[in-house]
């Protein structure tokens, strides 16, 4: 919701790179704003002094982190790139919880890394991918990685210990999940034990603790550069 007109009264004791900071502590993905009002010490009233509403915030986050991104020093040959670039998207991804699940879930955020990803894709052509297939790389890597970290973060995490947040930036439900109760690794082993289904499955596929760290993702971004390789 967006708060017409002017502010009046008496000018803030805090900036909107406080209010932006308080958020990105919380996490991207499900900070509120009553929340950060609460971390800067404030009333939630407050904050329209310096923001106009949540998404007006988001975008702000979205600025900051974007601003934080670089991947010019990106170079060598495509392969290298490739490597390079979704090491770099994983760090990110890691210093950054909840910045996957935003990218998926909110179409316009990827628009804020336009200058990364241009460098990017300038590194994958100076290293010999032709301007379509660099595009093709840089876009099926960074899926492959933010679909691998969003497993991690939903296996790291307690289960139903992530809120889900509405448009105004409350929790949806009014409460948040259990942050002492079993990780998502752990309740995926207690139930793949309990059930006979399981296995069906290939031993591959039982949890275990790749989970928690990369998965698959160098297995597969193998898998991507290969196949890139054979369209050339």
């Amino acid at each position: 919701m967006t708060r017409l007109g002017n502010p009046t009264g008496p000018k803030p004791g805090f900036a909107r790179r406080d209010v932006v900071e308080a958020a990105l502590e919380i996490g991207i993905d499900r900070f509120t704003l009553s929340d950060v009002a609460q971390r800067l010490g404030v009333a939630t009233s407050a904050l329209y002094r310096t923001i106009s509403s949540r998404e007006d915030l988001l975008r702000a986050c979205l600025d900051r982190v974007a601003a934080d991104t670089d991947f010019s020093d990106l170079g060598g040959p495509w392969r290298q790139v490739a490597r390079d670039y979704a090491e770099r998207l994983w760090v990110l991804f890691e210093a950054r919880p909840g910045l996957a699940g935003v990218l998926v879930s909110t179409s316009w955020a990827y628009q804020f890394f336009a200058r990364p990803i241009t460098q990017a894709r300038q590194a994958f052509t100076q290293g010999g991918l032709s301007p379509d297939d660099a595009v093709l790389a840089l876009d099926f890597i960074a899926d492959t990685v933010i679909s691998v970290h969003l497993q991690t973060e939903v296996a790291r995490a307690p289960v139903g210990g992530a809120p889900t947040t509405s448009p105004e930036g409350t929790s949806a439900d009014g409460r948040g999940g259990a942050p002492d109760g079993p990780s998502g690794l752990e309740e995926a082993r207690r139930r793949y034990e309990a059930d006979g289904r399981a296995e069906q499955l290939p031993a591959a596929l039982a949890p275990s603790s790749a989970w928690i760290d990369r998965g698959w993702l160098d297995r597969k971004l193998e898998v991507i550069i290969r196949g890139i390789a054979a369209a050339e």
